[in-house]
């Protein structure tokens, strides 16, 4: 092939100049367009699986001087059993019924149901007309939710969707955690706090006064670490 021809089959073989552009504009306007492609809705939350809240209440009658806040020892110790049965696994609270109390029988009523292990905070009075004293125990049961197995975890993955049992966990430690499930319900109010107390603290502190830590005070490991000692809830 004489270099005249040769020259001649590239030129036939090379698109002219007006074609190029399109052609190399065609990849790039691909990939634009794709990346304005309209997203895929995604799929709604899952239902919060939230602890059920369950309140128990029953009455105690029990014998006190409305004025003095006098009460005999057997009675005594009869409330104290009584009422911390009734709240052995949650804090109780306790509405004192029937007639008005004096502020001794008051002062006394909440000194024997602290015995119970019920918070001066939780004992509120509210007399009627009902006759003689009782106190209505009220105590709140936390029902945990059941967490399904992780079965669209994969899926959850690979779409990055939420998943049904997403923060089933959280709750449910939460419920078998509380103290008083009543706080689920209707949170405490604020309590009044010691403010000399606290700034004692950081004056000592910034005098270099820290106090040591109390000699001999140790923890087990079962409350540090409760799984080390097999107390993990059956599945």
């Amino acid at each position: 092939m004489t270099p005249f021809a040769e020259h001649s089959a590239m030129t036939r073989a090379t698109p002219p100049r007006a074609m190029r552009t399109p052609m190399l504009l065609l990849p790039l306007l691909t990939g634009l367009l794709g990346g304005c492609a309209v997203p895929q809705t995604p799929p709604p939350m899952p239902a919060a699986q939230v602890p059920a809240v369950r309140a128990l209440s029953n009455a105690v009658p029990f014998a006190i001087d409305p004025r003095s806040g006098a009460i005999t020892a057997q009675e005594r110790d009869r409330v104290i059993r009584t009422v911390a049965g009734l709240g052995r696994d949650t804090t109780p609270h306790v509405t004192v019924t029937g007639p008005a109390l004096a502020t001794p029988a008051q002062a006394a009523t909440v000194s024997l149901l602290g015995g119970a292990g019920v918070p001066a905070e939780n004992v509120t009075f509210a007399p009627d007309q009902t006759g003689a004293p009782a106190l209505q125990v009220t105590s709140y049961v936390a029902l945990a939710p059941d967490c399904a197995a992780w079965s669209d975890i994969y899926s959850g993955w690979y779409q990055n969707s939420p998943t049904a049992a997403l923060g089933c966990s959280n709750q449910r430690n939460l419920a078998l955690m509380l103290a008083d499930p009543r706080d689920l319900i209707q949170g405490r109010d604020t309590v009044p706090a010691d403010g000399q107390r606290m700034a004692g603290a950081v004056q000592r502190y910034r005098a270099d006064q820290v106090k040591p830590f109390v000699k001999g005070n140790t923890s087990s490991a079962f409350v540090l670490a409760p799984a080390l000692n097999g107390s993990q809830e059956d599945q």
